[in-house]
């Protein structure tokens, strides 16, 4: 019986994902993504008290939303935000060791995404701890 033949299949190399990955030397595909100007940037989407999850189920309640900059090789800069929260069950009275960084999100069109496009993982507010810019509000005049 002759020996099968060797198929040896090149490894596919993998992209970066992340600003850490893309300054390790993984290739860059230099696509990513920007919040259109005017629109509402992360910070305006979501802040402190608000809940969190990821589409990678990890999350908690926003203790802090922080800008941040990424400059591509191209010399262009990109802004993105890092969302700092903590379990449920630690919010106010939590430690260093509770803290839980999201880094790099972007808002385009109302959603929370990775700033590289190849990036596939999305935020998701499941409550609010303020009144949201776009929900109605409602005013009582109370007079004498």
């Amino acid at each position: 019986m002759a020996p099968k033949p060797h198929h040896t299949k090149k490894p596919r190399q993998f992209m970066a994902h992340t600003t850490s990955q893309a300054e390790l030397g993984y290739p860059d595909a230099g696509r990513y993504r920007r919040t259109p100007s005017g629109a509402r940037n992360v910070a305006d989407l979501v802040g402190p008290g608000d809940t969190v999850r990821t589409s990678y189920d990890t999350g908690g309640v926003v203790i802090a939303v922080k800008e941040y900059s990424f400059t591509a090789s191209t010399g262009d800069s990109y802004p993105h935000f890092t969302i700092v929260s903590v379990p449920r069950d630690r919010y106010g009275r939590h430690r260093d060791a509770d803290r839980h960084w999201i880094n790099e999100c972007v808002a385009v069109d109302g959603r929370i995404l990775k700033l590289f496009e190849n990036n596939t993982d999305e935020v998701f507010v499941v409550e609010y701890a303020r009144p949201h810019p776009d929900r109605p509000t409602r005013s009582i005049l109370i007079s004498n």
